[in-house]
């Protein structure tokens, strides 16, 4: 199987997932054609005995050129020919891919543990080691400035270290879910903070934690992520590539009579919580929703309505 093919493939799973647990009726479709000159697909089918057109659009390209591209691809091919069924592995944002060993069998071995305990449907966390980077710079002040993962918790410090601190935590995309494992990280570090003397550095250390999900049907492996540098998936950029595609990918969407027409968006977001595609969405002409009932946004393992049009019984909830 080509790997476009099978990202196409897998993302169109995902979404037919989302939608039998948001309706509960069965849904499938037959084999999706690509628009021309964008990343996205589309996709003729049924939903509860009523006609579907569903389209499937990556925010990042699946495929592409260089060194994080081609970790991607031996990646995938490697998992898709030692796991059974359909998995999907996300990313954040930012995220290296090992392109060379021991790292590249690290991961393969760290995924492959994961799938074991993975049952239909299924979620859980693929975490790797990493280190955070502390130094303290003045004596005077309460506060820790931070880079990377961490930068948005940076207040949580204050009041609680002695003097002026620099975090590096560029290393950590996605700290592992829950609560409990970040107030632990940042009472370790405010302790090891209040330790350091004037100039010391010190590593402390961390898991980054990806989610990694396997879906209900489908076969092989996809991972959803973005190139270390690239940002098509935030800001401006990602403004114009969704206004770009959404404009060439509408005529193919409504071409085709349909009961209900959904689109689905593939994003290399650390959370579903914190995405930028509603916002940017809403920012746009609504004439390029026009016939769609349902807009949805796939990001770390979840799938959950960005806009939300629905004016048919064939994707409201029930049997």
């Amino acid at each position: 199987m080509e790997a476009q093919d099978r990202a196409t493939g897998l993302a169109l799973q995902l979404l037919l997932d989302a939608l039998r647990e948001r309706t509960g009726r069965e849904a499938e479709v037959a084999a999706p054609e690509r628009v021309a000159e964008t990343d996205a697909w589309v996709a003729q089918g049924a939903i509860g005995g009523r006609t579907l057109t569903l389209g499937a659009l990556f925010v990042v390209p699946p495929a592409g050129e260089g060194s994080w591209y081609a970790a991607k691809a031996s990646l995938e091919d490697r998992l898709s020919g030692s796991l059974p069924g359909g998995h999907i592995l996300w990313t954040p944002a930012g995220a290296g891919l090992p392109v060379r060993e021991p790292g590249r069998s690290e991961l393969i071995l760290r995924v492959e543990e994961l799938a074991k305990q993975l049952v239909s449907g299924g979620h859980g966390e693929v975490r790797f080691p990493i280190a955070l980077y502390l130094r303290k710079s003045d004596e005077e002040g309460g506060y820790l400035t931070a880079r990377g993962g961490l930068a948005p918790h940076w207040a949580r410090f204050t009041g609680r270290v002695f003097g002026h601190y620099q975090l590096d935590s560029t290393e950590l995309h996605r700290p592992p879910s829950g609560d409990a494992y970040l107030n632990t990280l940042i009472d370790s570090i405010a302790l090891t903070a209040n330790a350091l003397k004037l100039g010391e550095t010190t590593t402390i250390e961390a898991e980054d934690a990806w989610t990694m999900q396997r879906l209900r049907g489908g076969a092989g492996f996809l991972i959803v992520g973005e190139p270390p540098g690239v940002e098509l998936s935030s800001g401006a950029a990602l403004r114009r590539s969704l206004r770009r595609t959404l404009q060439a990918l509408r005529p193919a969407l409504t071409a085709t009579p349909a009961d209900a027409r959904v689109l689905g968006l593939i994003g290399p977001y650390a959370s579903f919580e914190d995405q930028p595609v509603a916002p940017a969405l809403l920012g746009m002409d609504p004439t390029l929703f026009a016939g769609l009932d349902l807009v949805l946004l796939a990001a770390d393992g979840e799938v959950g309505p960005v806009l939300d049009l629905t004016r048919t019984p064939a994707l409201a909830g029930g049997t």
